[in-house]
């Protein structure tokens, strides 16, 4: 497959700009030493690999690791077979200002072009041992959709455009680094900003497998080099700025970009990538020289932009910071009480405790969830010892939160407590419901039965104004269950309780079709690409999102044992349209749900004492439960 093309050799040379040049040789190979070669389906675009890329693609000098180039409207990705994932990805910054309005891809997708040797599928990365992979954009979405529209969006959904990024790297660091480049603003006196991105391997790489014959390694590390010219005509390092990263995967969730600064030669030693080689890099050139430092050679009064948006980043948090603290010592100046200094100290503790950059342990999740109880009850003796200065709020009867109810003889209780409070916590992190809402869950027993649970429609309580939902898990599957399958399974059956497949639900769609009407799409675009299932029993049909569109997605119709699956933010954004407040901001990509159950088993929420006064007794026993079933 990497052997030299036969036949007539031909040569093609591109040049988007008088610095730019890029030469293949050999039916697509650039040169023998270099190990890169356009993929077959690029040989017809090659003139737009500069559009992208500033001063040429990276060089490769790893023999072991030949790359082929994949060439999109938007960027171009050095792709690499043996890795089955990108080597590299180049694009460009600039249009700033322009953002674009499109709903997010609901899904991942095989990119084609590749032989099906070299296809990973389009599910997520799942888990290596405790560490959540997710599915890391090396071009990232929001960059190249502002600038190439719908298509350039789509694009950096190819699996080709993937690499697995630890959950806390990607949601971490990571996010933070594409933030600063989304904020990098253009600048008419200077040329765009161009970014190259990849992954960095040890020796010996973890992998996961992703079918027959196919293990996909996992990178330890990532590198970012951002390229910003400063001076006319850009042929020396001295006229540009170069900022260059170099980020472990185990980088803590809250640390800075700017922690990992790094230089041009650390990554082409970690990487086996030279790169701007058409730059003429001459190692008795000091600007060359230069160019390799941390920083290079910088302008004082011509800063990098990339750095000027982190800064900025920075003081926007550091301000948001001071105005927390003031907020907390207003609160502590006002009510002088032991209680209160306890309070904070278990509020820093459980701080410190979320602050891993890992999942947690079963040690730390039991800590968490009795630092939640104990400042739940702390709270609730504050207002009965009346320390607050303040008047009171008031509050209805039944406060607007979801809580849940654990049937009395219902076995495994821990499990379905924990799990009923890791799905409370991710609702009411989301959203206010119209009405107090309660889910009961329990058990039954019948061994053999492809059903793994039943629920009954939600109902409600109107002398109470309280919405309850029911869930009986049966034996046979619970006892093989994680706690993870319970608490999505809950989250799940909330969602019908809060109106999915209920109520004004039915208004917004064509039962015939399954998809939405005009109007309830002008009131959400993001139902522009939704489709309603219209298949399965009566508990299944018009009352999910279609499982072939949109497989394991949180709402959809079939519990899959083997996955956890996702959420979309649309399944959160329709609760508007079902009358309930959403609290901003809500996620803007697809959720995993392993993140979810890990995240808000450990939230601690200290609204307990509110929910204590929820009404959960009410039940209609003349309404009759549907079967969830498994596949």
């Amino acid at each position: 497959m990497y052997s030299e093309d036969t036949g007539r050799a031909s040569e093609v040379t591109t040049t988007a700009a008088p610095h730019l040049s890029t030469t293949f040789t050999n039916g697509g190979r650039r040169s023998i030493t270099d190990n890169t070669r356009l993929h077959r389906t690029a040989e017809s675009r090659a003139h737009q690999i500069d559009l992208h890329l500033w001063r040429g693609a990276p060089e490769n000098r790893d023999p072991d690791r030949p790359i082929e180039v994949l060439i999109n409207d938007g960027f171009v990705v050095g792709f690499s077979p043996t890795r089955l994932q990108p080597a590299w990805v180049g694009y460009r910054v600039a249009d700033g200002e322009n953002e674009q309005r499109f709903t997010r891809p609901p899904m991942y997708h095989e990119d084609v072009r590749l032989d099906e040797a070299h296809r990973i599928g389009r599910g997520t990365f799942g888990r290596l041992g405790e560490t959540q992979l997710n599915v890391g954009h090396m071009a990232p979405n929001a960059v190249i959709t502002r600038q190439y529209g719908r298509l350039g969006q789509l694009e950096t959904f190819l699996m080709s455009n993937m690499s697995p990024q630890w959950g806390s790297l990607n949601q971490g660091v990571w996010a933070d680094l594409e933030d600063a480049i989304r904020n990098i603003n253009d600048d008419p006196d200077r040329d765009n900003v161009w970014v190259l991105v990849g992954p960095v391997f040890g020796d010996q790489p973890a992998t996961i497998d992703r079918g027959p014959g196919k293990h996909l390694a996992v990178p330890e590390a990532y590198f970012c080099i951002a390229v910003d010219p400063h001076r006319y005509p850009y042929n020396t390092f001295s006229r540009v700025n170069i900022d260059c990263f170099l980020i472990p995967q185990d980088a803590p969730r809250t640390t800075d970009p700017l922690d990992y600064l790094s230089d041009l030669q650390t990554i082409e030693n970690a990487t086996g990538l030279e790169f701007f080689t058409e730059w003429g890099r001459d190692l008795d050139d000091p600007i060359a020289v230069l160019a390799t430092e941390a920083h290079g050679e910088r302008d004082p009064e011509r800063p990098s932009r990339l750095l000027v948006a982190m800064e900025e980043r920075r003081q926007l948090r550091a301000d948001e910071l001071e105005t927390a603290l003031e907020r907390v010592d207003r609160f502590e100046s006002e009510i002088d009480h032991p209680i209160v200094d306890l309070i904070n100290e278990l509020l820093d503790e459980a701080a410190q405790i979320q602050k891993q950059g890992r999942a947690l342990t079963e040690a730390e999740l039991q800590r968490l969830e009795e630092i939640q109880d104990i400042i739940a009850w702390l709270l609730r003796a504050l207002e009965l010892l009346g320390e607050r200065d303040e008047e009171p709020i008031e509050e209805p009867e039944s406060p607007r939160l979801v809580t849940y109810f654990i049937e009395e003889l219902a076995e495994h209780q821990g499990r379905l407590t924990r799990g009923a409070r890791t799905a409370c916590n991710f609702w009411n992190t989301y959203l206010t419901p119209k009405r107090a809402t309660v889910i009961r869950l329990g058990t039954f027993n019948a061994p053999g039965s492809n059903t793994i649970a039943r629920a009954w429609p939600p109902t409600v309580d109107e002398d109470t104004d309280t919405a309850h939902g029911r869930v009986q898990f049966n034996l046979e599957y619970l006892s093989q269950f994680t706690d993870g399958q319970i608490a999505v399974t809950t989250i799940h059956e909330i969602g019908h309780t809060l109106g999915i497949g209920f109520g004004e639900w039915d208004e917004l769609f064509n039962p015939l079709t399954g998809l939405f009407y005009d109007d309830a799409k002008a009131r959400l675009d993001l139902l522009d690409v939704m489709e309603v299932e219209r298949d399965g029993g009566p508990g299944t049909r018009l009352s999910h999102w279609d499982e072939d569109r949109f497989g394991s997605e949180l709402m959809t119709g079939y519990q899959e044992l083997d996955t956890l699956g996702h959420v979309l933010p649309v399944t959160i954004q329709i609760m508007k349209l079902l009358d309930h407040d959403l609290i901003e901001p809500v996620f803007t990509d697809p959720l995993p749900l392993r993140d979810v159950s890990e995240t808000y088993a450990g939230l601690v929420f200290s609204r307990q004492d509110r929910a204590e006064r929820i009404s959960r007794d009410y039940v209609d026993d003349e309404i009759a439960p549907y079967d969830i079933p498994h596949t």
